[in-house]
C-alpha cells in the first residue's frame, strides 16, 4: 500500500467516525426537541418560533463563517433539520 493510501485511509476513517458523531448529536438534539414538542402539545403552543428559527440561523451562519465553512450549506441543513421538527411536532398535537 502506497502512503497516499495509507493517509487516505486514515483520513477516511477520521470521516467515518466524525459522521457517527453528527448522527449521535442529531439523535441527541432530536430528544430534546421531542420534550420541546411534549410540553408545547400540552401548553397548546405552535410547533413553529419564527423569531427564534432567526435567531438560530443568524448564530449557525456566524458560526459557520467562523470555522469557514459554507454558511448557505449549514443553513440548508438546519432548515431540514427544522421542517423534521415541525412536522413531528404537529404530529404531537393530533
Amino acid at each position: 500500500m502506497s502512503d497516499v493510501e495509507t493517509d487516505l485511509g486514515g483520513l477516511r476513517d477520521q470521516i467515518d467516525e466524525l459522521d457517527g458523531e453528527l448522527v449521535a448529536l442529531l439523535g441527541q438534539r432530536f430528544a430534546v426537541t421531542r420534550q420541546i414538542g411534549a410540553l408545547k402539545a400540552s401548553a397548546d403552543l405552535p410547533s413553529r418560533d419564527v423569531a427564534r428559527e432567526s435567531h438560530q440561523r443568524l448564530r449557525l451562519a456566524l458560526l459557520a463563517d467562523g470555522q469557514n465553512i459554507d454558511s448557505a450549506m449549514v443553513l440548508r441543513i438546519f432548515d431540514e433539520i427544522v421542517c423534521q421538527v415541525i412536522d413531528e411536532h404537529d404530529a404531537m398535537k393530533e
